[in-house]
């Protein structure tokens, strides 16, 4: 009798038939994405921006900015692919119950096998610069990234953020990098928030005393906030 009936844009339907094999989104998070892109871009029409996302796993989400995302962008793209599952490993929390024992999905031989982030990142450059815009993917565990690395970012102010990390620790060390980084008006995007088995970002949220009375709690089990 009350059931909900989305009339999705076709973009967006055809992008999500591109992606979901290798999303680690359900469709409507990945809506949300699709969404808070689309205001990012009423937002900040006509201006340069960085938008960045911290932790891209095999780039569906990534893929989902890069094709909607406005002209004159810079994207960034943080996350270990694969490459640093020991630190991580060693930086799980008491609040990430999900991660205790041996299941680990950050690693080459799970979620990282036979995915290539130079190809992935050579892919989306190829629709961002006809948008006269970049990707520029960072490799490592943050915030312990080389330096060339942290310097590209460090300075920079953002208007759209992704946060998709997962645990409490790089959670928290997220967003205390990103929150004296942010422009006016800028979007921030917590995955996970509200979801039953990444509890750590609920609990970093927590800690980090974030006023969730500037923000929106989805039904997918996101938080958006608004600078």
């Amino acid at each position: 009798f009350l059931s909900v009936e989305i009339n999705y844009p076709s973009e967006f339907l055809q992008n999500w038939d591109d992606i979901k094999n290798r999303s680690s989104q359900d469709r409507e998070r990945n809506f949300t994405v699709y969404q808070l892109v689309k205001l990012h871009n009423k937002i900040f029409a006509g201006k340069h921006t960085n938008v960045i996302e911290f932790g891209t796993d095999r780039g569906g989400g990534l893929t989902t900015i890069s094709k909607f995302i406005k002209e004159n962008t810079n994207v960034y793209s943080v996350d270990s692919f694969g490459l640093h599952a020991d630190e991580i490993k060693r930086n799980v929390s008491k609040h990430d119950e999900h991660y205790h024992g041996k299941y680990m999905p950050f690693t080459k031989k799970t979620r990282f096998k036979d995915f290539s982030y130079i190809q992935m990142t050579e892919n989306l450059n190829k629709i961002l610069i006809n948008k006269k815009s970049k990707l520029e993917t960072l490799v490592g565990y943050f915030p312990n990234l080389k330096k060339e690395d942290m310097d590209k970012i460090f300075s920079l102010k953002f208007s759209f953020v992704h946060l998709d990390f997962d645990l409490y620790k790089s959670t928290i060390d997220t967003f205390n990098f990103i929150k004296d980084r942010l422009e006016n008006n800028a979007i921030i995007l917590f995955d996970d928030y509200n979801l039953i088995n990444q509890e750590g970002v609920k609990k970093a949220v927590q800690d980090l005393k974030i006023d969730l009375d500037k923000g929106i709690q989805t039904q997918s089990g996101q938080l958006i906030l608004f600078n």
